[in-house]
């Protein structure tokens, strides 16, 4: 009898949304949830600066064309 294996579960990459945060003051575009951001930073101020996107390189665009910075940039929760 020939045992199969169980399917893999979905990567993050494929099942979460990249978002554009402003973490510690600096632009970071990353397929994390809010919380888990939070809780990877612990007392950092973090917040979400811009939308979601399925492709990540396309929040990366959207903060170069809408926010005239790049990842890494300086930013505020204000």
């Amino acid at each position: 009898m020939l045992a199969l294996a169980p399917p893999a579960a979905p990567a993050l990459a494929q099942s979460t949304p990249a978002t554009v945060f402003c973490a510690n003051e600096r632009i970071l575009v990353e397929r994390s949830k809010l919380v888990q951001v939070q809780s990877r930073m612990g007392h950092a101020r973090i917040c979400i600066i811009g939308p979601s996107f399925d492709f990540q390189p396309d929040g990366v665009t959207w903060v170069r064309q809408n926010l005239r910075r790049d990842v890494g940039d300086r930013c505020n929760c204000g």
